[in-house]
């Protein structure tokens, strides 16, 4: 019993276990919401069921496979490989129909988990100065905290992240200023003029303030990504010491509250 199903079960949870950590590695956190942890057990235990049924009802026609093999065989249909099109058996192809599902609506999860984060993490965030400085201060924190080429990290992709991360900061900064400048425009044009701003220089205003944020969230990807969940704290603090200096613009409308706040308009 023990050697038939408990053994395999074992290897084939560990091998599961090691191939979702590489085959996520960089996009997201396994572990970061409820939702995800759910189809991350979900995962692993469809890959056991694969192992243990394997042994319990088709190893005893292959008396010359050992079960242990079965349960790192089961494992490793999630460890990240490339396949060709149509190379796989129509009974393989079965047996992992389910494993398959649940890795899709992992991936999506956690592309939503981290989207989720991001635009969180930029909340109080509301003018592009604030944005600029918000940024600067992400893009330091993460490159202060990369990795010495060592053990699993090579010096080619440690460069190819800071190069990433200068990039993205780059275009956030930049999308920033373009923001900045729209929004002085607009500002300057309403005092002069003293009537309201009409609604296609407030949507002008807006569409580039949006895509300065966006561009600041794809930078943050980088933090939800390659940094420790205990460095979270951190990056908070630096959006509330950007976030208590920002300053919207008065004509801007005030967004709608959020669930157990309650609303505040300029005076």
């Amino acid at each position: 019993m023990v050697s038939t199903i408990f053994l395999p079960a074992a290897a084939c949870l560990v091998v599961s276990w090691i191939g979702l950590v590489l085959r996520f590695h960089g996009r997201g956190r396994l572990s970061g919401t409820r939702h995800s942890r759910r189809l991350f057990a979900g995962v692993l235990a469809a890959t056991t069921a694969v192992a243990v049924v394997t042994c319990v009802y088709i190893l005893p026609h292959l008396s010359s496979l050992p079960p242990v093999a079965v349960g790192v065989a089961a494992g490793a249909a999630v460890v990240p490989r490339e396949k060709a099109p149509n190379s796989g058996r129509p009974v393989t192809a079965l047996l992992t129909f389910g494993i398959s599902w649940l890795l899709g609506a992992l991936s999506r999860r956690l592309t939503s988990d981290r989207a989720d984060w991001c635009e969180e993490m930029t909340l109080g965030v509301t003018d592009g100065y604030a944005l600029v400085r918000f940024a600067s201060d992400v893009r330091t924190h993460l490159l202060a905290r990369l990795e010495e080429p060592g053990f699993g990290q090579t010096a080619r992709a440690i460069d190819k992240r800071r190069e990433e991360i200068e990039q993205r900061f780059r275009e956030a900064k930049k999308a920033a200023e373009r923001s900045i400048k729209t929004e002085t425009e607009v500002e300057k044009a309403w005092h002069a003029s003293g009537n309201p701003v009409t609604s296609e220089d407030k949507t002008k205003a807006l569409c580039h303030f949006g895509e300065a944020l966006h561009g600041c969230q794809l930078l943050l990807h980088m933090a939800h990504d390659h940094g420790r969940r205990s460095s979270d704290g951190v990056l908070h603090g630096l959006r509330e010491g950007a976030a208590f200096h920002a300053a919207p613009p008065r004509w801007r409308e005030v967004p709608p509250p959020r669930s157990g706040e309650s609303a505040v308009r300029p005076v």
